[in-house]
């Protein structure tokens, strides 16, 4: 089986890795996380052209940086399961856009995210990537909701 983690660092997607660790998988079981680092807005102008420079050049590197060390720590839990292979993905952009894209390109089997769940109001302005995840993956897609803090 092809699981896809939708993963960003928030106790949401926690839950969600340890729900995968809790469960029994089939053997030789592919786990293949997937973080992505959004573009702020003031670096990508509605023209498409980017607008870099040292200092957002700087900010991206750390952040790169920071999200490759949160990735690897979490591919390291896995190491525990013998039956399950990890493996990770920095991805930069949309949320939405590409996790949609990891999941055609690595064809998963399966997707499985945390929900943040905002209320309706903030869902109109941020949006829901597990919506989007919900309606438009090719593959059955399990949102793991955590209890209120």
């Amino acid at each position: 089986m092809r699981i896809l983690l939708a993963y960003d660092g928030s106790r949401h997607s926690d839950a969600a890795v340890d729900e995968t660790l809790r469960r029994p998988w089939p053997a030789g079981s592919q786990v293949h996380l997937v973080m992505v680092l959004e573009w702020p807005m003031l670096m990508v102008p509605s023209d498409g052209i980017e607008v870099t420079g040292p200092i957002s050049d700087q900010v991206l590197a750390s952040q790169r940086q920071d999200a490759y060390r949160r990735l690897q720590t979490v591919v390291d839990r896995f190491r525990s399961r013998a039956d399950l292979q990890a493996t990770y993905e920095l991805r930069e952009g949309s949320v939405k856009h590409a996790l949609l894209d990891a999941i055609q390109d690595w064809k998963a089997d399966l997707v499985i995210a945390g929900s943040h769940g905002r209320k309706p109001l903030a869902r109109l302005f941020v949006g829901s990537v597990c919506h989007a995840l919900v309606t438009h993956a090719p593959c059955n897609v399990e949102v793991v909701k955590t209890p209120p803090a």
